[in-house]
């Protein structure tokens, strides 16, 4: 009974942890908005001396970073209390085709060398939530890769695979799914492969991390 009482009571707990965090992270947008807009206002209306622009430019940084830190509380939010329904049918060979061409730039400046491996393969799901969950994969692939890197994607009726060269060490399975765990070097807020991992349980699927032969390895089970 007093195992009971207290896995009731942490349930509870947890349930309104997660409730202020929602309310709260509402809230914000319109003052964050207000800010924006207001920072926005101010950078038009003349010139500033070196140590002034740095000074709005740091302030602009951080604001941007508060702002997108809060939209993905909301997202994940979202997510969690299923409020997205909607439900296309998606070709993710045409998707990541797509996906990759959008992030060639970046790719280039890298020297990164990617590999294709794709089948058809049609799912129903929330286009919105595939194009986040796509875009998290492959950026992070991209970002954490080095110089000359590379990239091998592969999709069958299974599931997605997305290798990237980049650390060489394993990764900590037990946390990196988890929000706010990152590397110290990474300029990320540490909420994308948590977003994603969301993402994927909302649909359905598992997302499985695994190390070998020095790359890392990011794999979707349909």
């Amino acid at each position: 009974n007093d195992r009971k009482l207290a896995e009731e009571a942490l349930s509870k707990q947890n349930q309104l942890t997660k409730t202020i965090t929602d309310n709260a992270s509402h809230e914000m947008m319109t003052p964050l908005a207000v800010i924006q807009s207001k920072l926005d206002s101010l950078l038009q209306t003349g010139s500033f001396n070196d140590d002034q622009g740095i000074l709005l430019n740091d302030i602009y940084q951080g604001m941007n970073r508060l702002f997108r830190l809060n939209q993905s509380f909301l997202l994940l939010s979202k997510i969690e209390n299923r409020l997205i329904l909607d439900k296309d049918r998606i070709c993710l060979k045409k998707f990541i085709l797509q996906k990759c061409n959008q992030f060639q730039e970046l790719i280039q400046a890298d020297e990164i060398s990617v590999s294709l491996e794709l089948e058809e393969k049609e799912v129903q799901v929330s286009k919105y939530l595939a194009d986040i969950l796509l875009n998290n994969l492959i950026s992070n692939s991209i970002r954490h890769n080095r110089n000359g890197g590379k990239i091998a994607i592969r999709l069958n009726a299974e599931g997605l695979e997305i290798a990237n060269t980049g650390k060489a060490e394993k990764l900590n399975e037990e946390k990196i799914f988890e929000r706010f765990s990152k590397d110290s070097r990474s300029e990320g807020m540490g909420l994308g492969l948590a977003i994603s991992r969301e993402i994927c349980q909302y649909f359905c699927y598992t997302l499985i991390y695994r190390y070998s032969e020095e790359k890392h390895f990011f794999s979707i089970r349909f």
